[in-house]
């Protein structure tokens, strides 16, 4: 985690004709105060604040929690996939028919070029700053990898969701245009790609206690081999991914991948940091914590606000003694899998269902309740570990459980792909019994290979922050859409659109095809 340092962010908005540096500052752990007016010369001045402006980079992650993380990130990682509905007022993800004035875009496209603003200041001060003896060599060679990693993973969510983006590599001013135009995504996750190997090339493999939580080498392998899979370099991706192999391991246990009590567990590549000592975990203390449990709770739990549920095709998709199943969703009339997470505790199921201790029943399965439709008595699992969060009528609507966006089963499925992609199914098969074997399952599967691969990855990372752009990068996604649900994906709407506020604002930006 990233703690008991004082933290300083650079903020830089693109497609507006000014440029903002916001400086925050305190001793807590990302308890934020505000201060104007610093100049890059005291930022950089020292080792604590040459590290505390880094801290801003990760602080890009942590922002706006509903909109960022959940709407913009988890959204389109589930929702696309048809395996989880949005049961608000978001349904259109369902469709493929999401608005270019879905706000939850912009607020995504607007905050991570604020992070890629922030990482773009620093790679242009910190090697001045150590060249003056301002900033010591090893933490500042080190803070120049985090940064190229920070930026490669913000351009890797920029190109996933929207297709091409402005590349933007200096900070604001200078030589950066304001108003500039879309780059293709090949260009995007070349950079990519670039900005990974100049990561590898000065990370850590880990750290110690105090420092757990930030980008290592393994981090930067594990986004590289995605850029290359995306660019269709397979055998660099298999370097790449191969890499990793002695320095990162799989949990024994698929359950204890997301248990409350596990965060930056060793097969974590990265992961958001999110803090739970924030008094109530309320409002005051949004920008350090998540509401995304409150969003996959049952209603009948979470008493409102309760907005993502998961489907009975996806409960029903996983082979006879997949342990992956309890571990991702829970069906009518079962208890919660974390021995933690006890159902009948929440006020609202021992007021309005008797202090059942299970998802709701058989018979009586919760289909959601305030006029909310389209639920079939299954709830994300992965999501719901903390026993602190009591739903969306509180006290407790936030946590502070962290939010693992890349792991090593994901890469030995990523490894699967890629070498099938260069005609070693032999391999690939190895790579996928791995994943299949700690889920408990020595059954060798038959058929296409890029079907099984596709299943893998839908049992493997259903509920967390990557299977759509996963599936997207195969290539096969609107194969696998259509003989898997019966969905016709429209005509190039599998991105997502460029936020029309953005176009607005910057003339040179164009509209995806569909939109």
């Amino acid at each position: 985690m990233y703690r008991k340092m004082k933290k300083i962010s650079v903020l830089v908005v693109l497609g507006a004709a000014v440029t903002a540096l916001l400086y925050s500052c305190s001793d807590s752990f990302l308890q934020d105060e505000k201060y104007d007016g610093l100049g890059d010369e005291l930022v950089f001045a020292s080792d604590e604040t040459a590290s505390a402006a880094v801290i801003g980079v990760y602080d890009t992650f942590q922002a706006s929690p509903a909109e960022y993380l959940t709407k913009a990130v988890f959204y389109p990682a589930n929702f696309l996939t048809q395996d989880y509905l949005n049961i608000g007022s978001d349904t259109f993800f369902q469709t493929f028919e999401i608005p270019a004035t879905f706000g939850a875009f912009n607020n995504f496209w607007i905050i991570n070029y604020k992070g890629i603003g922030r990482a773009n200041s620093a790679l242009q001060n910190l090697q001045p700053a150590v060249d003056a003896g301002n900033v010591s060599a090893e933490l500042g060679d080190r803070l120049i990898g985090e940064c190229y990693a920070l930026r490669g993973i913000l351009y890797t969510l920029q190109a996933s969701n929207f297709g091409g983006v402005p590349l933007v590599l200096e900070p604001a001013g200078g030589s950066t245009d304001a108003f500039a135009p879309r780059n293709t995504q090949e260009e995007v996750f070349t950079q990519i790609t670039l900005d990974m190997e100049e990561a590898i090339k000065r990370l850590p493999w880990s750290y110690d206690e105090a420092n757990k939580g930030r980008l290592t080498k393994a981090t930067a392998y594990g986004y590289l081999g995605g850029a290359y899979m995306w660019l269709g370099q397979y055998d660099k991706a298999i370097a790449a991914f191969e890499a990793l192999e002695g320095h990162v391991e799989l949990e024994e246990d698929f359950f204890d991948i997301h248990a409350y009590s596990n965060k930056n567990g060793k097969e974590s590549l990265f992961e958001i940091q999110m803090y739970d000592g924030a008094g109530d975990l309320s409002w005051g203390h949004n920008d350090n914590v998540t509401f995304l449990q409150s969003f996959c709770m049952p209603n009948e739990i979470a008493n409102g606000g309760g907005y993502t549920a998961a489907t009975k095709v996806l409960y029903d998709s996983f082979d006879e003694g997949d342990e992956r199943k309890r571990a991702t969703i829970i069906g009518p009339g079962e208890t919660h899998p974390d021995p933690l997470i006890n159902i009948k505790d929440y006020p609202n199921v021992q007021e309005n269902f008797g202090g059942i201790n299970t998802c709701g029943t058989v018979e009586n399965p919760w289909l959601g309740t305030d006029g909310l439709q389209g639920r079939q008595g299954y709830y994300d699992v992965k999501a719901w570990r903390n026993p602190n969060v009591d739903g969306w009528s509180g006290p407790n609507i936030f946590g502070g459980q962290n939010l693992i966006f890349l792991r090593y089963g994901e890469v030995l499925l990523s490894l699967a792909e890629s070498y099938h992609k260069i005609g070693n199914d032999a391999k690939a098969m190895e790579y996928v019994m791995k994943i299949r074997n700690r889920a408990g399952l020595t059954t060798t599967p038959t058929g296409d290979m890029m079907d099984i691969i596709m299943q893998e990855y839908r049992h493997e990372i259903s509920g967390e922050f990557s299977l759509w752009w996963v599936l997207r990068r195969t290539g096969e996604h609107v194969r696998y859409l259509k003989e898997t649900f019966g969905v016709t994906i429209p005509n190039g709407k599998d991105l997502m659109p460029i936020p029309q506020e953005q176009i607005d604002i910057n003339p040179n930006l164009t509209q995806n095809p569909g939109y």
